[in-house]
């Protein structure tokens, strides 16, 4: 009878911690990542790239955006309780400091809702192989810290060959740009020296023609065709592009989100990496009608980084799913939430014939 009645409680102890689980699964929001019992905390995300000391131009509405030295700052909020939406910070502060001064310093004494996609200046120098310091603070809530190490810069960029692919456009009801009945894309064939103890991330930028005949440069979309290179595209913050957005029988102009290809230099076999880029464009999305021109980048980002990316990606994977295991969180905040993360980089330009091929 006592055996009977010790596994009866374990079943019933079983049967009430799925219960709870199944719960807190489904009062998680699929946009945030915490949970209703959690407390407010601090959240940060600063990506610097130590070697992006290129001044803005402000003739370009979109050239600010390429500049890669930026950090917001928020408190974390249940979207289950809305009021909190509003929540702001208060006497707020942050500073950045290596081991020996500090460099950089913000404060605010008004009321901020919070500190978006702050630009820190171009002169702060970074070392690799030196350490660096992060320090936030704001009324009500726990101070935070967290600190890098700066990789070593990448290889330089090799570009083996650029050619155009075409496939038929299939027209859709409504405005679009596709001009000839045909998208395109640039086949952009590059490779690079690798480390197996490193992290990397590659953007493309474009400069070129609208189907009106206005020259901008950009970001541009890209994919990677190389099914043997194992990487995932995740989203820079802070980094904005353009693409167009059909709205009734007008296109305009909208600002996106960038997103780069990030891989871990150990899964590359051999110590060197050769990648192809597919960069679609002259379609009903891209606001390129003609490439005039790329820039490549490629950055070593720090293993914190790239954890940190690697774990979003996941989460937006199985956000969805109710029986996947759960994904946490990595970052190097201590106290709070998010990532500081220090980047060098080394870029590739392409000139391209001003030819109807591009």
């Amino acid at each position: 009878m006592k055996q009977i009645r010790h596994r009866f409680f374990q079943v019933f102890s079983l049967i009430s911690l799925i219960i709870v689980l199944l719960t807190m699964v489904h009062c998680e929001s699929t946009d945030r990542f915490y949970r209703p019992n959690l407390q407010e905390q601090l959240c940060t995300i600063g990506i610097i790239d130590a070697d992006d000391t290129l001044s803005l131009n402000y003739q370009n509405p979109y050239s600010q955006y390429n500049y890669l030295r930026f950090i917001s700052f928020e408190k974390s909020f249940q979207s289950e309780y809305p009021e909190e939406r509003d929540d702001s910070l208060r006497d707020f502060s942050f500073s950045i400091s290596s081991q020996n001064e500090e460099m950089f310093s913000y404060c605010s004494d008004s009321v901020l809702k919070n500190l978006e996609s702050y630009k820190l200046p171009a002169d702060l120098d970074f070392i690799s192989g030196e350490k660096y310091f992060l320090e936030a603070r704001t009324e009500g809530l726990n101070d935070i810290s967290a600190e890098i190490k700066v990789p070593n810069p990448p290889s330089n960029i090799r570009v083996n060959s650029v050619h155009k692919e075409t496939e038929p456009a299939i027209q859709k009801p409504g405005c679009h740009f596709v001009l000839d009945d045909s998208i395109k894309y640039a086949i952009i064939d590059i490779s690079f020296d690798t480390e197996p103890a490193s992290y990397y991330a590659i953007l493309l930028e474009g400069t070129g023609f609208g189907a009106n005949g206005v020259l901008f440069s950009g970001f541009a979309d890209f994919s990677v065709t190389n099914n043997c290179i194992k990487g995932f595209n995740a989203m820079v913050y802070g980094l904005k592009m353009p693409h167009l957005d059909c709205t009734g029988e007008i296109n305009r102009l909208t600002k996106t989100s960038v997103k780069a290809f990030l891989f871990d230099g150990k899964n590359i076999p051999g110590d060197r990496c050769n990648i192809i880029l597919s960069a679609r464009f002259n379609d009903s999305y891209s606001p390129f009608y003609i490439f005039t021109s790329f820039r490549i980048k490629l950055l070593s980002i720090p293993r914190e980084l790239y954890q940190f990316e690697k774990s979003l990606y996941l989460y937006e994977k199985v956000a969805e799913d109710p029986f996947s295991e759960p994904v946490y969180l990595n970052g190097n905040i201590r106290n709070g939430n998010g990532i500081f993360a220090v980047c060098r980089s080394t870029t590739a330009s392409i000139i391209l014939p001003f030819i109807p091929m591009f």
